[in-house]
Protein backbone atom coordinates (compact mmCIF):
# COMPACT_ATOMS: atom_id res chain seq x y z
CA UNK A 1 0.00 0.00 0.00
CA UNK A 2 2.79 2.31 1.15
CA UNK A 3 4.41 1.81 -2.40
CA UNK A 4 1.75 1.97 -4.81
CA UNK A 5 0.09 5.03 -3.07
CA UNK A 6 3.85 7.52 -2.85
CA UNK A 7 3.94 5.90 -6.82
CA UNK A 8 0.78 6.99 -7.73
CA UNK A 9 0.78 10.27 -5.71
CA UNK A 10 4.68 11.38 -7.34
CA UNK A 11 2.70 10.23 -10.72
CA UNK A 12 -0.17 12.77 -9.90
CA UNK A 13 2.78 15.54 -9.03
CA UNK A 14 4.87 14.85 -12.38
CA UNK A 15 8.14 14.46 -10.03
CA UNK A 16 11.08 13.89 -12.50
CA UNK A 17 14.67 14.45 -12.18
CA UNK A 18 14.13 18.48 -13.03
CA UNK A 19 12.59 18.92 -10.05
CA UNK A 20 13.49 19.58 -5.92
CA UNK A 21 10.66 17.80 -3.92
CA UNK A 22 9.91 18.34 -0.22
CA UNK A 23 8.76 15.10 1.22
CA UNK A 24 6.77 16.26 4.17
CA UNK A 25 6.50 13.19 6.61
CA UNK A 26 9.14 11.22 5.42
CA UNK A 27 9.29 9.00 8.77
CA UNK A 28 5.99 7.56 7.64
CA UNK A 29 5.94 4.60 5.22
CA UNK A 30 4.44 6.51 2.36
CA UNK A 31 6.79 8.98 2.99
CA UNK A 32 9.81 6.30 3.33
CA UNK A 33 8.73 5.10 0.11
CA UNK A 34 8.75 8.44 -1.97
CA UNK A 35 11.77 9.63 -0.88
CA UNK A 36 13.03 6.79 -2.64
CA UNK A 37 10.96 6.35 -5.81
CA UNK A 38 11.98 10.45 -6.45
CA UNK A 39 15.76 9.52 -5.73
CA UNK A 40 15.16 6.42 -8.34
CA UNK A 41 13.67 9.27 -10.99
CA UNK A 42 16.79 11.42 -9.99
CA UNK A 43 14.76 14.02 -8.54
CA UNK A 44 16.56 16.15 -5.51
CA UNK A 45 14.45 15.53 -2.66
CA UNK A 46 14.51 17.22 0.93
CA UNK A 47 12.38 15.43 3.59
CA UNK A 48 11.09 16.51 6.93
CA UNK A 49 11.26 13.62 9.39
CA UNK A 50 11.90 12.91 13.13
CA UNK A 51 14.76 11.31 14.37
CA UNK A 52 13.56 7.93 14.12
CA UNK A 53 14.41 8.18 10.66
CA UNK A 54 16.56 10.82 10.12
CA UNK A 55 19.85 9.17 9.37
CA UNK A 56 18.10 6.61 7.36
CA UNK A 57 16.89 8.85 4.86
CA UNK A 58 20.02 10.84 5.03
CA UNK A 59 22.01 7.29 3.91
CA UNK A 60 19.66 7.26 0.99
CA UNK A 61 20.16 10.70 -0.10
CA UNK A 62 17.63 12.98 0.66
CA UNK A 63 18.49 16.66 2.44
CA UNK A 64 16.68 16.44 5.89
CA UNK A 65 15.32 18.50 8.25
CA UNK A 66 13.13 18.64 11.18
CA UNK A 67 9.30 19.58 11.01
CA UNK A 68 7.54 22.29 13.43
CA UNK A 69 8.17 25.32 13.93
CA UNK A 70 11.48 27.24 11.70
CA UNK A 71 10.41 24.32 9.19
CA UNK A 72 10.06 27.22 6.63
CA UNK A 73 12.91 28.36 7.00
CA UNK A 74 14.96 25.32 7.40
CA UNK A 75 13.89 24.14 3.97
CA UNK A 76 14.04 26.95 2.47
CA UNK A 77 18.21 27.05 3.72
CA UNK A 78 18.87 23.70 2.33
CA UNK A 79 16.97 23.67 -0.42
CA UNK A 80 18.10 27.43 -1.38
CA UNK A 81 15.00 29.04 -1.71
CA UNK A 82 11.36 27.36 -2.64
CA UNK A 83 11.39 24.01 -3.82
CA UNK A 84 9.15 22.72 -6.88
CA UNK A 85 6.96 20.06 -5.66
CA UNK A 86 5.62 19.51 -2.12
CA UNK A 87 4.10 15.93 -0.81
CA UNK A 88 2.64 15.68 2.42
CA UNK A 89 2.28 12.11 4.18
CA UNK A 90 2.54 13.40 7.63
CA UNK A 91 -0.42 13.69 9.78
CA UNK A 92 -2.75 16.40 9.79
CA UNK A 93 -1.04 19.18 11.40
CA UNK A 94 -2.01 22.62 10.67
CA UNK A 95 1.54 22.27 8.56
CA UNK A 96 -0.23 22.54 4.84
CA UNK A 97 -0.06 26.49 4.92
CA UNK A 98 4.11 26.30 5.74
CA UNK A 99 4.45 23.81 2.86
CA UNK A 100 2.60 25.99 0.59
CA UNK A 101 4.82 28.70 1.47
CA UNK A 102 7.71 26.64 1.09
CA UNK A 103 6.20 26.04 -2.80
CA UNK A 104 6.56 29.40 -3.37
CA UNK A 105 2.82 30.64 -2.62
CA UNK A 106 1.21 28.08 -5.14
CA UNK A 107 -0.89 25.55 -3.50
CA UNK A 108 -0.75 23.95 -7.07
CA UNK A 109 2.43 22.37 -6.14
CA UNK A 110 1.45 20.80 -2.66
CA UNK A 111 -0.40 17.42 -2.85
CA UNK A 112 -1.04 15.94 0.56
CA UNK A 113 -2.33 12.38 0.87
CA UNK A 114 -3.16 13.04 4.87
CA UNK A 115 -4.82 16.78 5.26
CA UNK A 116 -7.58 16.69 3.33
CA UNK A 117 -9.10 19.20 4.54
CA UNK A 118 -6.95 22.38 5.01
CA UNK A 119 -5.95 21.84 1.31
CA UNK A 120 -9.85 21.82 0.27
CA UNK A 121 -9.48 25.41 2.21
CA UNK A 122 -6.02 26.74 0.72
CA UNK A 123 -6.85 25.55 -2.78
CA UNK A 124 -3.92 22.67 -2.59
CA UNK A 125 -3.93 19.59 -4.00
CA UNK A 126 -5.29 15.77 -2.28
CA UNK A 127 -4.54 12.38 -3.27
CA UNK A 128 -8.61 12.23 -4.18
CA UNK A 129 -9.02 14.90 -6.38
CA UNK A 130 -10.50 14.70 -10.09
CA UNK A 131 -7.30 15.43 -11.30
CA UNK A 132 -5.22 12.26 -9.94
CA UNK A 133 -4.50 9.46 -11.09
CA UNK A 134 -7.62 6.98 -10.77
CA UNK A 135 -5.68 3.77 -11.68
CA UNK A 136 -4.60 1.70 -8.69
CA UNK A 137 -0.54 1.23 -9.78
CA UNK A 138 -0.27 -2.42 -7.84
CA UNK A 139 1.56 -3.23 -11.94
CA UNK A 140 4.42 -1.42 -10.15
CA UNK A 141 4.50 -3.39 -7.23
CA UNK A 142 6.89 -6.37 -8.47
CA UNK A 143 9.53 -3.98 -9.75
CA UNK A 144 10.13 -2.54 -6.01
CA UNK A 145 9.92 -5.71 -4.57
CA UNK A 146 12.64 -6.71 -6.61
CA UNK A 147 14.43 -3.52 -5.87
CA UNK A 148 13.82 -4.83 -2.10
CA UNK A 149 15.14 -7.99 -2.38
CA UNK A 150 18.58 -6.64 -4.00
CA UNK A 151 18.76 -4.51 -1.34
CA UNK A 152 18.28 -1.23 -2.76
CA UNK A 153 14.78 -0.36 -1.41
CA UNK A 154 12.79 -0.84 2.08
CA UNK A 155 9.77 0.04 3.85
CA UNK A 156 10.40 0.70 8.01
CA UNK A 157 9.20 -2.74 9.51
CA UNK A 158 8.67 -1.71 13.11
CA UNK A 159 7.37 -5.39 14.61
CA UNK A 160 6.57 -8.81 13.38
CA UNK A 161 3.81 -10.75 15.28
CA UNK A 162 2.58 -14.26 14.76
CA UNK A 163 -0.98 -13.85 13.35
CA UNK A 164 -2.67 -14.79 17.06
CA UNK A 165 -1.35 -11.96 18.06
CA UNK A 166 -3.34 -9.98 16.18
CA UNK A 167 -4.80 -8.46 18.83
CA UNK A 168 -1.63 -6.71 19.97
CA UNK A 169 -0.41 -5.48 16.50
CA UNK A 170 -3.75 -3.65 16.40
CA UNK A 171 -3.41 -1.82 19.49
CA UNK A 172 -0.19 -0.90 18.60
CA UNK A 173 -1.30 0.42 15.38
CA UNK A 174 -4.11 2.46 16.68
CA UNK A 175 -2.06 3.91 19.15
CA UNK A 176 -0.80 6.27 16.41
CA UNK A 177 3.04 5.62 16.52
CA UNK A 178 4.11 2.33 15.13
CA UNK A 179 7.28 3.37 13.68
CA UNK A 180 6.37 1.33 10.66
CA UNK A 181 4.57 -0.98 9.17
CA UNK A 182 3.46 -3.76 11.58
CA UNK A 183 3.71 -7.41 10.11
CA UNK A 184 1.56 -10.48 10.87
CA UNK A 185 3.04 -13.81 9.84
CA UNK A 186 0.99 -16.41 9.17
CA UNK A 187 2.29 -20.01 9.57
CA UNK A 188 3.63 -22.20 6.46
Amino acid sequence: MAVETAYRSLEGLGVTAEHSLLVHGAGTTVGYAAVQIALIRGARVLATAGDTYAERLRALGATVTSYGDGMVERVQKAADGQVDLVFDTAPPSDALPALVEIAGGDPRRVLTVSDVASAAGLGGRTSFDEDQPRTLRYDVLGEYAQRAADGRFSIPVARTFPLENWRTALEISQGGHPRGKLVLLTSR
